[in-house]
C-alpha cells in the first residue's frame, strides 16, 4: 500500500508543473438514484427510521449562479461525496425487512430487496443477524474526476467521516455499534449489483437481532450506475483491489459523544460546517484539550501520531507539539500555510493538526480512522463554537521534513475562530 501512497504525494514540481483547470460542467453526479418505481419510505414518516437522516441529510444549501450546492451532515473533500450508504433492516415495525439505499436529498430509503431467509450476513465472517446493518460504498470517480490518483486518500478520509456521522446518529439513539471489515468483498459487491464503478468498503452493525443461519441473496440487486458517466482508472481500482486483501482491523470504541446531552449533540450535527476563513481570534487551552485530548489518546493507542502547530492557543507556548509535548518553540504560521499548499486557513488557524502514521500500519484502515477521529473533532469543536476544517492537500515530503518524522502524512485538521 505504501507504493500507492508514495505515488500520490504532492511535491512542488507537481504543484507547479501540472494543470489545475477544472471544467465544472463535466462534474459527475454526486448521488445515486434508483428507478422511480422502487418503493420509498420517508424518514420523516417512520419514527423508527428517523435517526438515519442524521447520517447524511442536507443541512445547508448555497446557490452559485444556476447551481445549488447541498451541504450534508458529513463533510466531503471538494463537496464531491463519493460515499453511498445502504442499510439492511430487520424486525422494525411498519417497515419491510429488506435491503435499502439511503437517499439523502429525498430524506428517504429505497427498498431494493425484500428479505426472506436470505441476507448480507451470508457474506460475512460474523453470521449474527442485526436489526440494522449499514454498508458504506465508494463511487470513486466522483472524487477522481477532480483529484485524480490522490483521490484514493480523499475517499478513505470521506469514508471515515461517513462512519463518524453514522456513529454520531447512533449516539442519539443510545445504542452501540460494531464496525466490521471482514466479509467476502467480491461476492458482496456482485450481490449488491456493483460493477467496477463502486466498492463496499466497510459496514456498521447495530442491535443484535437473531442467531440463525442466513442464505445468500436470492438474486443480485439491480445494477444502477452511481454516476451519470464514468471514466475508469486502473490505478485506483488496483488500490481498492489491494485494499480488499486487508481485512483484520479492530475499530476502536469512542465513547465521548455519549456523554453529550442529546439536544446539544443534535445541534452540533445540524450545525457542523467546514470553515472557510478565521478571524485570527484565540481559543483557550481548556477548550483545545476538551476537543482534542481524548482524540490524541485514542489515536496514539491505534498507532496514529498527531503533531500540532500552535498558532494561537492561550496557555500553550507557540510552537510545534507532538500530541501535547512541545517539540520546537517558535511562530510557525507561515510554515503551516506553506505546508498546506499555501492555504491561508493553516496560517490564520489557532492550531493545525497533522495526522501521521508509520508505513507499517494498516494503511487503508488507519487513514479511514483519521477521517473518523477528525469527524469527532468537528462535532466537539462545533459544540464549543470553534471553527474546524479538514485539509487533504499538502506537500507530503515538506511536512515530513518539518515534523522530523518518516511517518506518512494522512490528514490535516485546522481549528480556530
Amino acid at each position: 500500500m505504501q507504493t500507492f501512497h508514495d505515488a500520490t504525494n504532492i511535491t512542488l514540481k507537481k504543484y507547479y508543473g501540472e494543470p489545475h483547470f477544472i471544467d465544472w460542467s463535466t462534474q459527475p453526479r454526486s448521488y445515486k438514484i434508483y428507478p422511480h418505481f422502487y418503493r420509498r419510505f420517508s424518514l420523516d414518516e417512520h419514527p423508527s427510521l428517523a435517526f438515519i437522516q442524521n447520517i447524511g441529510k442536507t443541512t445547508f444549501e448555497k446557490t452559485y449562479y444556476n447551481d445549488t450546492i447541498r451541504l450534508r451532515t458529513n463533510p466531503s473533500a471538494g463537496g464531491l461525496y463519493p460515499c453511498e450508504v445502504y442499510v439492511q433492516i430487520r424486525g422494525v415495525q411498519g417497515v419491510v425487512s429488506g435491503i435499502y439505499h439511503y437517499e439523502p436529498l429525498n430524506n428517504s430509503v429505497v427498498l431494493l430487496h425484500e428479505l426472506t431467509h436470505d441476507g448480507v450476513e451470508f457474506y460475512g465472517k460474523d453470521q449474527t443477524q442485526y436489526q440494522f446493518t449499514f454498508f458504506i460504498s465508494c463511487a470513486y470517480f466522483r472524487s477522481a474526476w477532480k483529484y485524480g490518483k490522490r483521490s484514493i486518500r480523499y475517499v478513505l478520509l470521506d469514508l471515515g467521516h461517513q462512519m463518524g456521522a453514522i456513529y454520531a446518529a447512533l449516539c442519539l439513539e443510545n445504542t452501540t455499534a460494531i464496525v466490521d471489515f471482514e466479509y467476502h468483498q467480491e461476492a458482496l459487491n456482485e450481490a449488491l449489483g456493483f460493477s467496477n464503478e463502486e466498492f463496499v468498503v466497510g459496514c456498521i452493525k447495530v442491535n443484535s437481532y437473531k442467531e440463525t443461519p442466513t442464505l445468500a441473496l436470492r438474486q443480485n440487486l439491480p445494477v444502477v450506475q452511481p454516476c451519470d458517466y464514468f471514466i475508469r482508472d486502473a490505478f485506483i481500482e488496483a488500490f481498492f483491489q489491494k485494499n480488499f486483501e486487508q481485512k483484520e482491523f479492530t475499530f476502536p470504541r469512542y465513547e465521548a459523544l455519549k456523554s453529550i446531552p442529546h439536544t446539544a449533540l443534535q445541534e452540533a450535527i445540524n450545525s457542523r460546517r467546514s470553515i472557510r476563513a478565521f478571524k485570527k481570534e484565540s481559543i483557550n487551552k481548556e477548550d483545545f484539550l476538551e476537543i482534542c485530548q481524548d482524540i490524541f489518546e485514542l489515536a496514539l493507542a491505534n498507532s496514529i501520531e498527531i503533531f500540532t502547530i500552535n498558532n494561537n492557543i492561550e496557555g500553550f507556548t507557540k510552537g510545534l507539539y507532538k500530541n501535547v509535548t512541545l517539540q520546537k518553540e517558535g511562530n510557525f504560521e507561515e510554515i503551516a500555510s506553506s505546508l498546506a499548499l499555501f492555504q491561508n486557513l493553516a496560517k490564520s488557524s489557532c492550531a493545525t493538526l497533522f495526522f501521521t502514521a508509520k508505513s507499517t500500519t494498516s494503511y487503508s484502515h488507519t487513514t479511514l480512522l483519521c477521517g473518523f477521529l477528525a469527524h469527532m473533532i468537528y462535532l466537539k469543536a462545533t459544540l464549543l463554537n470553534v471553527g474546524c476544517s479538514g485539509i487533504g492537500a499538502y506537500f507530503d515530503d515538506d511536512c515530513q521534513t518539518f515534523l522530523e518524522t518518516s511517518n506518512n502524512i494522512l490528514y490535516l485538521v485546522v481549528l480556530g475562530k
